[in-house]
């Protein structure tokens, strides 16, 4: 992988009009921002590419770090300690420290929106309890490899086959923050030390959403699964349910959601439609699997707890105020002259839910009972 990246950087670098040297740039993987004493402090894991006599390319990671009251001077300002000049055209990871979040968000958009080189395509996370500084280079070292294509695997799998994170870029992230009635919602990125263990781990596993540059209370696991069944953001997570107090396990794949606003005699009606495929994958009593009233019992055990999955989501809403879902702006695009009357409501505390789950369960066999 890394030397496929390799090889796409040095193509496109050496067959633009705006020809530049290799060596002289130095290749931004990630980048960690934060924001203190009224400076940003940047940190860049750099990935060092150099030219060997044989024609290959040797690659490594460093790390650059640099302030200046602007992210612009703060990037300019990495000429003065290094001797390559910095490249944003591979950055693949933004991570924004809380305090640099909640104060100075519309500066850091600005600046990545004007960048020629910035792709918008980098994932974003949030640093609730570090400083990004820390999550980029934990141990003060000037050396690694590449440990940008772990984070990377974390937010595509966590997102795809466990639907707890979601793995946002700089672009959706944007257009969340400026649409009318949507609440954006962040991965947190932070770094968890064992007893005993000198080494950092560094884990992505919760998010929280972004209200008027205020990050919010973060969301549980239940919660994020039902965020990422309403946007259809996975391809197949396990959720973990009861029959006759044994407990099972159930794959489900592919949603299909769609989530409905309707305003009528000064009346919120949201109707929730999820459907989804399912196949029982664990279960730790032998019962009797091709009995089709078992069957039946076992699927609605998986919608109920789909179900509680998504009215835990909405009471997450209520209690925080926060409109996560989008119902602001389902009303806003569909109801543009009565949105001025609840834009500042707490929608959820007036909004009647209508949740229905059409669920295909289409394997229910193990290897006591075979398969129905």
């Amino acid at each position: 992988m890394k030397k496929i990246i390799i090889l796409f950087i040095t193509i496109f670098l050496l067959s633009g009009c705006s020809y530049r040297e290799l060596n002289d740039l130095a290749i931004i993987s990630a980048i960690g921002i934060d924001y203190d004493n009224n400076e940003f402090k940047l940190t860049a894991q750099v990935m060092n590419v150099k030219s060997s006599n044989s024609g290959i390319a040797e690659e490594e990671s460093l790390i650059y770090e640099s302030t200046g009251p602007t992210i612009a001077k703060a990037i300019r300002n990495f000429s003065i300690r290094y001797p390559k000049n910095a490249y944003l055209g591979h950055l693949e990871l933004i991570v924004i420290n809380i305090e640099a979040a909640e104060q100075k968000l519309d500066e850091i958009f600005d600046y990545f929106i004007r960048s020629p080189e910035a792709r918008s395509s980098s994932f974003v996370v949030i640093a609730k309890e570090q400083k990004a500084n820390e999550i980029l280079n934990p141990n003060n070292e000037n050396k690694g490899n590449f440990p940008i294509e772990g984070l990377k695997t974390v937010l595509l799998d966590g997102t795809k086959r466990n639907g707890t994170i979601y793995d946002l870029t700089f672009e959706e992230f944007l257009s969340f923050y400026l649409k009318e009635g949507i609440d954006p919602l962040v991965p947190l990125i932070k770094i968890t030390k064992n007893k005993g263990i000198t080494a950092s781990a560094t884990i992505i596993e919760e998010m929280a959403p972004v209200q008027h540059n205020k990050v919010l209370k973060t969301l549980n696991q239940k919660q994020s699964i039902a965020y990422n069944t309403i946007n259809n953001n996975y391809y197949d997570i396990i959720v973990d349910c009861k029959y006759q107090d044994k407990d099972f396990a159930a794959i489900v794949y592919n949603p299909k959601s769609e989530v409905n606003v309707e305003l009528k005699n000064n009346k919120i009606t949201v109707n929730i439609d999820i459907n989804i495929e399912s196949k029982i994958t664990e279960i730790d009593s032998k019962i009797n699997l091709t009995n089709k009233q078992i069957q039946n019992s076992l699927k609605k055990e998986v919608d109920k707890q789909l179900k509680n999955y998504i009215t835990s989501l909405i009471d997450y809403c209520k209690e925080n105020n926060s409109d996560i879902i989008g119902i602001g702006n389902k009303i806003y695009k569909n109801y543009f002259k009565e949105y001025k009357k609840y834009k500042n409501k707490n929608l959820y505390e007036i909004a009647d839910f209508n949740i229905k789950i059409n669920n295909k369960m289409y394997r229910y066999g193990n290897i006591n009972k075979g398969a129905a």
